[in-house]
């Protein structure tokens, strides 16, 4: 159910022609197409639609005889523009089957391009995770506009940029951004009537007719719109009441499948998450459930700072400088785990921001419990809590 995609999708139309028209009427007038930058939080439906986009884009060119080449490349593995490069190349070259290693990014961006001017005619790349390079641009600034810089002649070059971190523009350079934000689409949130929407449609696959009825779809969309607005959340939930229900012998999904459902799913998503951060990252969001735990969040960024250092100097980590610490909140919203709010007033005036979990601090430590590192830590937050449980 979770991998089947839909042949039209109703909820993105709008996202979806702002990012086929540009590609539309360039190629129509054979110039340069727009390169494209789509952002949005998991689960909002930038993958499928950028995947629409180039179904349709195949459907036209190959009608009007025009070559057009695309490749989706995830760049979920890679860190740096060299090995970002290195990927590339294993999708465009037919004999290479892993990344070129010792050559300096010169080489390879120059491999890289030859190849394009052998390959010809329109290309276009889809690349998935752009924000896993950080601030190392330089593939985001040359592959973009390699035609106009001189780079390549035979060929057109276009690029499908997705983002799943709302922050990424600040890390990259003036000129990347003019180079890679010619067109921004941005996806938010679905809202309750639109995961109602998707689920009918996934309903309509998966299961036998009468065995979900009107209010647990409902309910599984109102909840995941509170949460996360999350499409593949959604589906999950859905997925796994199912197979709850089925399990059971029952023949219908009930509001009791679906909750039993929801917590199943909380902690798997919190230990999968959790595996997805780096030691930073974990000791930071370890930072939140302490003060969690003391009831003394939303708590102010300089406060989870002081936590932070607490963490690190116990479990003996290179600490990250308090001007990295917003952006690695902000990481932790992208993943739901943590929630910043703004905020106005205070004793010192002016704008401020502060952050607590998203997510339950008895499932956040359970996760923890999967990380060896903090062992101590998630075991004095546990007694802690309790003790405070008992006392009031």
């Amino acid at each position: 159910m979770e991998e089947w995609v839909p042949e039209r999708l109703p909820e993105r139309e709008s996202e979806l022609e702002a990012i086929a028209k540009g590609f539309r009427t360039t190629i129509r007038s054979g110039i340069e197409p727009k390169n494209v930058l789509i952002s949005g939080k998991t689960g909002q439906g930038k993958t499928v639609t950028a995947r629409v986009v180039l179904q349709e884009l195949h459907d036209y060119c190959q009608q009007q005889n025009i070559a057009l080449t695309t490749y989706e490349v995830s760049l979920k593995d890679v860190s740096t523009a060299c090995q970002a490069v290195g990927k590339l190349l294993v999708e465009l070259e037919p004999e290479t089957d892993e990344r070129p290693k010792g050559l300096s990014l010169t080489d390879l961006n120059d491999r890289l391009f030859r190849r394009l001017d052998e390959i010809g005619g329109y290309v276009v790349f889809f690349l998935d995770e752009i924000d896993n390079l950080g601030a190392d641009d330089d593939l985001l600034y040359q592959l973009p506009r390699p035609r106009s810089n001189g780079y390549i002649t035979d060929a057109h070059v276009s690029v499908i940029g997705i983002s799943n971190d709302l922050q990424f523009s600040e890390q990259l350079s003036a000129k990347t951004r003019d180079s890679l934000y010619e067109n921004e689409v941005h996806f938010d949130p679905y809202d309750a009537t639109e995961l109602r929407s998707i689920l009918d449609q996934r309903v309509s696959v998966a299961f036998k007719p009468g065995t979900v009825n009107e209010s647990v779809l409902q309910l599984a969309a109102a909840w995941t719109a509170k949460d996360t607005g999350s499409a593949r959340q959604a589906i999950r939930l859905l997925h796994e009441a199912g197979d709850i229900a089925c399990v059971e012998g029952s023949e219908t999904v009930t509001k009791e499948h679906l909750e039993e459902a929801r917590d199943e799913l909380e902690d798997i998503n919190i230990v999968n998450k959790l595996q997805d951060l780096t030691i930073n990252d974990q000791a930071l969001l370890l930072a939140l459930a302490i003060l969690e735990s003391r009831n003394a969040t939303p708590a102010q960024t300089k406060e989870i700072y002081s936590e932070y250092k607490r963490v690190t100097n116990a479990v003996d980590i290179d600490q990250l400088t308090a001007r990295s610490i917003r952006d690695k909140l902000t990481n932790l919203d992208t993943y739901n785990l943590a929630m910043a709010h703004k905020k106005t007033g205070g004793r010192e005036g002016g704008e401020y921001y502060v952050t607590e979990l998203r997510v339950n601090l008895e499932s956040l430590l359970e996760g923890f419990d999967r990380v060896d590192r903090f062992d101590d830590i998630v075991s004095d937050i546990e007694s802690f809590s309790s003790q405070s449980t008992l006392s009031g």
